[in-house]
């Protein structure tokens, strides 16, 4: 990466100096950890309570806001960090009977409780309004044109004449994905801004407070009484509260670019914030906390429906490459040599891993194909590999130039690199997948890796001096790797290895047909390669494939029980990310050793990808099956692994024989019992029956 072109004229302080300052439209009260006496007030207090902010401190907190909403508070706050909806209550203020929200959370040793206004107006029309949005979320069906629903729909139920949808790419960085405006608006769609300087209104909103509402960037903001915490004498921080009036780093930015009215809305992920919704208008804009809440329902919805739709677009891929691999393995009786399975296949590797070139390194062979680094680069390029890279997972990287493993190895025109190593004894064999560079040297760009056109540097001659700030270069990078596309590559380079090892046996046995003791040693090695998972020692997919169809043959034939069980380490990710993939590989191995061990010699436990297993039970009833996943999902719970500090737990899914069913029929039944325990909260089992027995259920 190069340096920013420009930079910020003032840095982008927070204002944190100035402690804690409120926006006019709410009131806030902080009090003590178990919210019995007022320590601050916001000093409009008498606005929505009648009440002087001078009288309410040090006074229990029933005395300001009533008893029995005290009450209520404390029991739905006790053990938690935040109420999980707002509380309502009356209060007459000014001569006439005034209806209020009530929010709190705890932030350090205090809770604070947020006070709002609340109108009842148009309420019927918003949740009709609101229900019609949910149900063109829901027949979305790709996620692009999700996410133009999403955008018209808050569009239509807030008033902002700006709506768009900013996503965070695999490099930390924002880009807009999508855009609903009115025609008077410059259009944002398509631009993006690097991840160490993305504008102050794209950094407010986390994940504690998932809305952030400006309606009057003008108004005056309104301070605390005392400002400073009597107990412990400092200033709360900017951050404490989604009433928090705009930094001064934020009115500029929004001064610049002509946006009085804000409000944004996170759209979280499997690991922290994929994206937020930002709404921006020129004028004031005014949203009661119910139609914010209801803007904030829709974007929750949309979220849950988008990560489903990219799920459905992932398992796409995946299948797309088990189809490959499929194919393979039904080759694995006709040797190929790396040469010629890169010949056949290899064309199709990199249109499904959008790659430039594709190396096969096995034995003594090394096969090319596509734009590749030079055979004297690569082979140094696999000693550095063999000798650093410690682990049966892939080695990827987006940028070779500024990578310590391959510093000084000149390997342009490529620039990332996904390197699977292939399971075999000799640790030097390799998959290597080499993308090409996707210099981006504007603001404007597009998202990587999006099918949206680039949009055209604004017009607006405000905006486009706003957005000059945060140009940047980008060089010799190309598009991240995807975890998908990584699991998927080491699922492909399973069944390679087995091929290309039939390849190497095929020679052996014609170079030394006088060594019988050599020849017998390969074929064990080709043998072990084709049944067992290498790191696990549990059967391989290829291995458990073929013991499933002979369970279903003698269960058919002899018509007798025979069951599977499906099974996934829950937040199998995280352990990676968190405790490296060392950790993780101890946690796999660990659980195959225990789960090998408490199963019968007439049962089978077999490794189906990734951090899933499969098990076969001989001779087995559905009923049989649901208990022995209970009794493996309670040793599995109370593991104990040396090196990884917490406890593992699955989530099993039962599924057992029925007349007329294949492997995959019976191996997708479990699938979905798997599916169905992971959604009911994880560490369960779900059997084929318990979708039958709700259904069956009055009312279901």
């Amino acid at each position: 990466m190069q340096p920013m072109i420009t930079s910020l004229p003032e840095p982008m302080s927070t204002d944190a100096d100035a402690g804690l300052t409120i926006q006019p439209y709410g009131a806030l009260l902080v009090a003590d950890a178990e919210a019995r006496r007022v320590l601050q007030a916001s000093r409009n207090l008498s606005v929505l309570l009648g009440m002087v902010p001078d009288d309410a401190m040090d006074r229990p907190l029933e005395q300001v806001i009533g008893a029995r909403l005290t009450h209520r508070l404390r029991l739905e706050l006790q053990g938690e960090t935040r109420l999980t909806a707002p509380l309502t209550f009356s209060r007459w203020v000014g001569g006439r009977n005034q209806r209020l929200q009530l929010m709190a959370h705890r932030y350090g040793e205090r809770v604070m409780l947020e006070l709002e206004p609340l109108t009842g107006s148009g309420r019927r029309r918003l949740l009709g309004g609101v229900n019609q949005w949910l149900t063109r979320v829901a027949g979305a069906n790709h996620p692009d044109a999700l996410l133009e629903v999403l955008v018209a729909g808050v569009r239509d139920m807030t008033g902002y004449p700006r709506v768009v949808v900013y996503g965070f790419d695999g490099l930390g960085h924002v880009a807009a994905v999508a855009e609903s405006r009115h025609a008077e608006y410059p259009a944002l769609l398509g631009q993006r801004f690097a991840a160490d300087a993305l504008p102050p209104h794209l950094q407010g909103c986390d994940g504690d407070f998932p809305v952030y509402y400006l309606p009057d960037a003008a108004a005056p903001a309104v301070s605390l009484t005392p400002q400073r915490d009597p107990l412990q004498g400092g200033r709360l921080e900017p951050q404490a509260s989604p009433l928090r009036a705009p930094s001064t780093a934020l009115r500029r930015f929004l001064d610049a670019i002509d946006v009085t009215s804000l409000l944004t809305v996170s759209m979280p992920g499997d690991a922290g914030v994929w994206g937020m919704l930002v709404c921006h208008s020129d004028t004031a804009v005014s949203l009661s906390p119910t139609r914010r809440d209801a803007t904030h329902t829709l974007v929750q919805m949309a979220t849950q429906r988008l990560f489903l739709l990219k799920a459905r677009v992932e398992a796409g891929f995946l299948q797309r490459v088990r189809d490959s691999r499929d194919l393979l393995s039904e080759q694995r009786g006709q040797p190929q040599s790396p040469h010629a399975l890169l010949e056949a296949h290899g064309r199709e590797w990199l249109g499904l891993f959008r790659a430039a070139g594709a190396v096969l390194i096995h034995g003594r062979e090394l096969a090319t194909l596509g734009t590749v680094p030079s055979a004297a680069l690569i082979d140094t390029l696999a000693e550095r590999l063999a000798g650093e890279h410690q682990h049966v997972g892939p080695w990827h990287t987006h940028s070779l130039a500024d990578h310590p493993m391959t510093a000084g190895l000149p390997l342009a025109p490529a620039c990332g690199l996904l390197a699977i190593p292939l399971p075999t004894e000799s640790g030097r064999d390799w998959l290597m997948l080499f993308r090409a560079a996707q210099d981006d040297s504007h603001s404007w760009s597009g998202m990587p890796g999006s099918a949206r056109p680039a949009a055209s540097p604004s017009a607006y001659p405000a905006m486009r001096a706003a957005l000059a700030a945060w140009q940047r270069a980008v060089r010799d990078s190309s598009d991240v790797w995807k975890r998908i596309e990584r699991l998927a590559a080491m699922d492909l380079a399973e069944v390679l290895a087995i091929v290309a090892s039939a390849h190497e046996i095929a020679g052996l046995n014609r170079e030394l047909r006088q060594e019988k003791a050599a020849l017998a040693e390969a074929n064990r090695r080709l043998e072990r390669l084709a049944l067992r998972d290498p790191l696990t020692g549990a059967y391989n997919r290829y291995r458990i494939e073929q013991t499933i169809d002979a369970e279903l043959s003698a269960a058919q034939r002899y018509a007798r029980d025979c069951a599977l069980l499906l099974f996934d380490v829950d937040h199998f990710k995280q352990v990676n990310d968190v405790h490296g993939h060392e950790a993780g590989d101890r946690v796999l191995i660990a659980l195959t050793e225990a789960v090998s061990g408490a199963l019968r010699g007439c049962d089978y436990l077999g490794r189906w990808g990734g951090e899933e297993f499969v098990i076969v039970a001989s001779s087995t009833s559905l009923s049989e099956a649901c208990r022995l996943a209970e009794r493996l999902r309670a040793l599995i719970a109370g593991l104990e692994i040396d090196g990884y500090p917490e406890h593992v737990t699955v989530s099993l899914g039962v599924a057992a024989w029925r007349p007329g069913d294949d492997r995959k029929s019976l191996v997708a039944r479990a699938d979905r019992a798997m599916y169905r325990a992971k959604r009911q909260g994880r560490n369960r089992v779900v059997s084929q029956a318990d979708r039958v027995n709700e259904a069956a259920r009055p009312g279901a």
